[in-house]
């Protein structure tokens, strides 16, 4: 009983911050302080239900908190596209929804931020995050191609992801599925190559 009122509390919280920023921001202009404070706000109050989620193993996830904390950074965003905080806000808004497993939404926006801000400091985590979706939710051969070509334009790209994303380049016409029984198709004439020798 105490966890319900706990989340009702939160909920609560989430329901007068939203209507508060509603009456305000009739009255006057958004600022980046004032959205940056509601988004901290959200990061705070997800935090808070996060640390009750690995306490309660019957917990279930809010998923109005996300899309909560989704539409301020979306609003950040757009009100602020310039400013450098922007960068942070698309990065989580495509986290949440990852968290979410709305996945369509969570490839869009890495998409947006991947091109707004090609140099990223996690460019190389969120184009293999791409690369994997086209290949393993949505088998789409361009979009693999264009993803692990912008891999192997990284500089100092670790030569064993390198080999990687040139193998799949090099089996493209494959599925997932398809590439993983010629990978295991390929050990195997190995195993017998060396059990031969």
């Amino acid at each position: 009983m105490k966890k319900l009122i706990f989340v009702f509390g939160i909920l609560l919280t989430f329901t007068a911050c939203t209507d508060q920023n509603a009456d305000t921001a009739s009255n006057e202009a958004p600022t980046i302080e004032g959205l940056k404070a509601s988004i901290k706000e959200m990061d705070d109050s997800l935090k808070v239900l996060m640390d009750e989620a690995v306490k309660s193993p019957e917990y279930k996830m809010n998923r109005v908190a996300y899309h909560e904390a989704i539409n301020r950074n979306k609003d950040f965003y757009h009100n602020f596209p310039e400013d450098p905080y922007a960068e942070t806000a698309l990065d989580k808004i495509a986290a949440l929804y990852l968290q979410l497993n709305v996945e369509s939404e969570s490839v869009k926006w890495r998409d947006t931020l991947l091109t707004k801000y090609p140099n990223t400091k996690n460019k190389i985590g969120l184009l293999e995050l791409q690369m994997n979706y086209y290949d393993f939710n949505e088998y789409n051969p361009e979009k693999i191609k264009l993803y692990a070509n912008q891999l192997l334009a990284i500089e100092n790209l670790p030569a064993e992801k390198r080999e990687q994303y040139e193998f799949r380049l090099k089996h493209i016409d494959k599925t997932f599925e398809e590439l993983i029984e010629l990978q295991l198709s390929d050990e195997n004439m190995l195993v017998e190559t060396e059990e031969v020798k």
